[in-house]
């Protein structure tokens, strides 16, 4: 065994080196322990709100989001996400060992300098030391091409990972630190993707300097032989001088195309990871679009239902209003019947007093002795007897009268609180008014901001697709004219192929990395025609959607108008009803003003009678037949009176019933005692002028009867047409 083996079986070898670099590292298995960490730390939060996701509202997590699919969606995002963190860290550490050999490597590139020097005899220890780096450099060669194809594979798994976190989207802390999590995946990747490249153009320069070397031991060999054979190698030097320059320019035009190689291979890579990226950004659109569109849906449903809602709390509220007034109104009515129930106990009060004030003149006449006839005392009882019964009569009334007063001050306490409810319920329909137009204006600005936001992403969208569309042409321009220097490198090669018989292999396998680059070339301008193609049908359905929104916004204009012209047509009709009840008021006052201008006549015509009583209040007092002459008289004129107080009534009682709201300014006083007698023509009088009265007013009630049920006819033909109205309106609306 030869002293460079034994140096080769040494620990201290570059090959044994490598093996014990192979192994991680302090700082690799302190990196992939951080990086277990954040994942459990990702579980950990994935458990937390697991456990927080049966309690959350429902506008941030629903229940069944968290549950069964949802889980193990997570769960195997979660899953990827750490076995990208480990092949991560195990291609760092393998990056970080390979750094090392390449350092060692590196190292070694000093010995073909020193064989170089030494041009006359080369040792077996540099011999020793240029296989060792032939070894290490093919070892590190292998090493990168697997690792490349392992970060090719962790490229695919990255993408896959971007899908399956993007079906967890509804979990916003998580999704963040899952994306968070993915780009740094992303950056840490095409860090070590640039590292390959450096090692990769580094191993290219370790392949020259070895063929280099192989040269020039082939021409010492030479050298050797023309000593020898003198005359004879110097004429093949001369031949050969051109062919080695020849060589030497085709090893620096495979050194261009090495160069050139490695730079369409990075803009291949920087290719699919603008494609990778476009494709994300693509389906994000997507999402948002969809997001964007459910989410306006929905706000114009919101919208609907807050106009819906405010429409129906204005109805409560005119209902309300309409209760109110006819609260008050009936208010008023009982005040007016409290004011006509202390009027009349005031009446009864009086004529009270009147009575106490003849039973007390009564009984002190009774005391006083007096020597009456028996007509007289029979006279006296009958008169002593009718006050009574008018005295039962009169408490009679009075307990009405508190009774009745006390029901009315019941009616109007009843009255009250229910007026205190309704002003409560105004008042609630005013605040949800209110909060319904506040919603109404939030819903308006967040469709707006919506619609602006879905712009902004169609603008941007665009925008960057045209400048990836100018990207790839130009790439496409860059590999045109690396094909074209490749097919002029080909022809080069092809016509020294006699002279490179060593440079095949190398030259094959240039053959099979530009197949590759074409394969892939040609597949990206595959995706860059499918890109178009989606490109295009997204305008076509933006365009289809902006048509949409100018057809809604059209529709939306003239629901509005035809709101407005029905608004004023209401208004209209509104002022008309107005106009018809202001007539109705002033008619009302014309009657009422004829009523108390036929109460004026009948109080005349009452005093006439009065008077007319009084006039004939002449009593003849004489013998039998004088007393039976007065008797009769009496009783006729008794008789005539009753008739006058009938008609007398027959007149008020309409009169009363036509003022139910007003209270009665002029009433009757009753009369308590009948002390006069009338003749029979006067009376007939009476009568004849009662009865025409009488006749005048039913005229004049019929005539109010005949308006008033004019006018209740009209109120609901009026109603039924608004009501008619109201619901085409809605139809229109809904249409």
């Amino acid at each position: 065994m030869t002293t460079g083996s034994r140096s080769a079986c040494n620990s201290n070898h570059p090959i044994i080196r490598f093996g014990q670099c192979a192994l991680l590292t302090y700082s690799g298995a302190r990196l992939l322990l951080l990086r277990c960490l954040a994942s459990r730390k990702i579980l950990l939060k994935v458990a937390e709100e697991k456990n927080e996701g049966m309690g959350m509202d429902n506008n941030v997590v629903d229940d069944t989001d968290m549950n069964g699919k949802g889980m193990e969606e997570l769960e195997c995002a979660v899953k990827v996400l750490l076995s990208l963190d480990l092949d991560l860290a195990y291609s760092s550490e393998k990056l970080v060992n390979l750094h090392v050999l390449l350092m060692q490597v590196w190292a070694r590139e000093n010995v073909f300098e020193a064989m170089a020097m030494e041009k006359d005899h080369i040792s077996a220890d540099s011999i020793e030391k240029a296989l060792v780096f032939d070894l290490l450099s093919g070892i590190l060669d292998s090493e990168v091409r697997e690792i490349e194809n392992f970060m090719d594979t962790l490229q695919a798994e990255i993408v896959d990972a971007h899908k399956k976190i993007y079906s967890c989207s509804h979990l916003r802390e998580l999704f963040n630190v899952m994306e968070e999590k993915l780009i740094d995946c992303e950056e840490s990747l095409k860090q070590s993707q640039e590292q390959v490249l450096k090692m990769n153009t580094q191993l290219a320069k370790f392949q020259r300097v070895f063929l280099e070397f192989e040269y020039q031991n082939g021409k010492n060999d030479e050298n050797i032989d023309s000593r020898e054979n003198g005359q004879l190698s110097n004429i093949n030097l001369k031949l050969k001088m051109p062919a080695v320059r020849q060589q030497r320019h085709i090893l620096r035009v495979l050194d261009k195309s090495l160069e050139r190689e490695l730079d369409l291979e990075k803009k291949l890579l920087e290719i699919r990871q603008s494609e990778e990226e476009l494709k994300l950004k693509m389906h994000l659109t997507e999402q948002v679009g969809f997001c964007m569109e459910e989410a306006a849906g929905a706000i114009y449903g919101r919208f609907l239902e807050a106009e819906n809602l405010a429409e129906v709390l204005m109805g409560i509220s005119k209902e309300l209003v309409g209760r109110l007034q006819i609260a008050q109104f009936n208010l008023n009515g009982s005040i007016q019947r409290e004011a006509e129930a202390k009027y009349k106990l005031l009446d009864c009060m009086e004529q009270l007093k009147a009575k106490e004030t003849a039973s007390q003149r009564l009984e002190k006449i009774n005391s006083e002795p007096f020597n009456f006839d028996e007509s007289e005392v029979f006279t006296l009882r009958e008169k002593i007897q009718l006050l009574e019964e008018q005295l039962k009569e009169s408490e009679l009334q009075l307990k009405n009268a508190h009774a009745s007063n006390e029901a009315m001050q019941e009616q109007l306490s009843g009255m009250d609180n229910l007026i205190e409810s309704l002003k409560e319920g105004i008042l609630k329909a005013e605040s949800k008014a209110e909060s319904a137009e506040g919603k109404l204006t939030l819903l308006t600005e967040t469709n707006l901001e919506l619609t602006e936001e879905m712009g902004f992403l169609k603008d941007s969208t665009t925008e960057k697709a045209g400048s990836l569309e100018k990207q790839l042409r130009d790439l496409q321009i860059q590999l045109q004219h690396a094909k074209a220097s490749s097919e002029a490198s080909q022809e080069q090669q092809n016509m020294l192929y006699s002279a490179i018989w060593d440079m095949e292999t190398l030259i094959e396998e240039l053959k099979s990395k530009v197949s590759k680059a074409e394969s892939k070339t040609e597949n990206a301008e595959e995706q860059c025609i499918l890109l178009t193609e989606t490109n295009f049908e997204l305008n076509k359905e933006l365009g289809f959607l902006r048509d949409k929104m100018d057809c809604l916004e059209k529709t939306l204009h003239q629901v509005k108008c035809e709101k407005t012209a029905s608004a004023e047509d209401i208004s209209i009709r509104t002022r008309l009803i107005m106009d018809m009840v202001m007539q109705l008021a002033f008619e009302r006052e014309r009657i009422q003003k004829q009523l108390y201008s036929l109460t004026e006549d009948n109080r005349i015509l009452v005093e006439k009678i009065q008077k007319a009583k009084n006039n004939a209040s002449v009593i003849m007092y004489g013998n039998g037949d004088g007393e039976e002459k007065d008797f009769l008289f009496v009783k006729h004129n008794s008789a005539t009176a009753t008739q006058a107080k009938t008609f007398k009534e027959t007149v008020t009682e309409p009169l009363q019933k036509s003022q139910v709201d007003e209270p009665s300014k002029d009433s009757p006083e009753p009369e308590t005692e009948v002390e006069t007698s009338v003749s029979a023509k006067d009376a007939a009088n009476v009568v004849s002028e009662l009865g025409a009265v009488n006749v005048v007013g039913e005229r004049r009630l019929d005539l109010i009867y005949i308006f008033v049920a004019v006018l209740v006819l009209l109120i609901p033909v009026a109603t039924i047409y608004l009501f008619n109205k109201k619901l085409i309106m809605d139809d229109a609306f809904n249409g």
